[in-house]
């Protein structure tokens, strides 16, 4: 190779580590939860009653680490550098776990099944549409089964929206955490009411 072409080649290599190096930083978003004074409290369900929160499915195009935002009836971007801070069912069962927790104090609320540990309820939520947009709009089927059943006595089907703002993402984990409280509400509301009827 010509000292001119190796030349080349070398100014090229670092003209491409140098765009390499000047990505900009990924930005990470979480959802904020209740915290336990914020909770309303329960209703007679006894101390030590277990609930387990199943894995919740979200559609198939959000689901990855990116945010994947709604920009018209049938477009979406993807932000490469604006993700979830872990995945996004994950992050949306722990939000569940953790508000049902501060709703329904004297209940113990857990994510992960703990091999040996029976539970007297299981939450399961599917999301039919989760659209990330000005205008947030959240699609969840769910139920509770209590211990022993693979069937659920009643289903449930939540439609939430939330504005956004812009539906930039600073702006869309808050109205998701809204959103997200809200169906916590609801589901705490149907624990509640099945221990009434106890």
């Amino acid at each position: 190779m010509s000292g001119r072409a190796l030349s080349s080649l070398m100014l090229l290599t670092l003209g491409s580590a140098g765009c390499l190096g000047s990505s900009p930083a990924s930005r990470f978003y979480t959802l904020s939860t209740l915290s336990p004074r914020e909770g309303q409290g329960g209703g007679g369900g006894g101390p030590g009653l277990r609930v387990r929160v199943a894995p919740v499915t979200v559609p198939e195009g959000v689901d990855r680490p990116q945010m994947v935002r709604r920009t018209g009836e049938n477009t979406v971007v993807l932000d490469e550098f604006d993700r979830w801070v872990e995945p996004l069912d994950a992050l949306l069962r722990n939000t569940l776990v953790l508000n049902l927790g501060a709703l329904l104090p004297e209940k113990q609320v857990l994510g992960d099944a703990i091999p040996g540990l029976a539970v007297d309820q299981t939450v399961v939520v599917a999301m039919n549409r989760l659209d990330l947009s000005g205008q947030l709009v959240m699609d969840a089927v769910w139920f509770i089964l209590p211990a022993g059943a693979d069937q659920p006595e009643r289903t449930h089907r939540s439609r939430l929206t939330e504005s956004a703002g812009a539906g930039a993402p600073p702006d869309l984990a808050p109205a998701l955490s809204r959103a997200m409280e809200k169906l916590s509400r609801e589901i705490a509301a149907e624990l509640a009411g099945q221990d009434s009827a106890r």
